[in-house]
């Protein structure tokens, strides 16, 4: 195994919604996308095929292997160092009840966790530049309050809900990049949905956010 990446859905109790989404805005604004990221995500949209996550021939070093041109600046943008630092408070040390007033339990959260790669940027791989366009969030982070999580899933539903063969194919290509041969690409694709409407039916917010282990 290498380093392990933590995808989390946390719902946020209504009392907390301030308090959360100033602190998700302030994460989100350190953590802009770079010229080359920009630049990749670009190609992308013109030319799907021009981001791959297989590994190829390493010029400068006759039999080795490299990262395809574009790879790493995509993952990257899956991993900023603010809202992964955010993320870190909730997987590493737990919520403390003193300073959030949550309980982190299974009851209130759920996670994915990937070896090597994030496991929302096999998601996004999975559905394609003009997919992920209408995505609400940054890159898998995401929070929604209470009062909104009504109007956000039906529109995650009309982008992720039924996955084709084709895009399950292209996001269990990511997560070869790593050792998740036990990681379904349907969950991935469930995930978002399912976090929304179970917080929508207990009339809570829902947090998402990626934590590097």
């Amino acid at each position: 195994m290498g380093v392990s990446f933590f995808w989390l859905s946390l719902r946020i109790p209504p009392e907390l919604t301030t308090r959360v989404a100033t602190r998700f805005a302030e994460a989100v604004a350190a953590s802009p996308v770079s010229p080359t990221a920009q630049r990749v995500l670009e190609r992308w949209r013109e030319s799907p095929d021009s981001l791959i996550p297989e590994f190829v021939p390493d010029p400068a070093r006759p039999g080795a292997l490299t990262h395809a041109e574009g790879t790493v600046d995509f993952e990257e943008l899956f991993r900023p160092e603010a809202l992964s630092g955010f993320g870190r408070e909730f997987f590493l040390r737990g919520v403390a009840p003193e300073e959030w007033g949550i309980e982190l339990d299974w009851e209130r959260a759920s996670i994915i966790i990937t070896d090597r790669i994030p496991a929302a940027a096999a998601l996004y791989f999975g559905l394609g530049a003009e997919r992920v366009a209408r995505l609400p969030g940054h890159f898998g982070a995401l929070f929604v309050a209470p009062s909104d999580v009504g109007q956000v899933l039906p529109l995650v539903d009309s982008v992720i809900e039924t996955p084709s063969p084709e895009m399950l194919t292209r996001a269990r290509r990511w997560l070869d990049r790593g050792n998740n041969e036990f990681t379904q690409p349907e969950g991935l694709f469930a995930f978002i949905p399912r976090a929304l409407r179970t917080a929508h039916a207990r009339h809570e917010g829902l947090l998402l956010l990626t934590a590097r282990g």
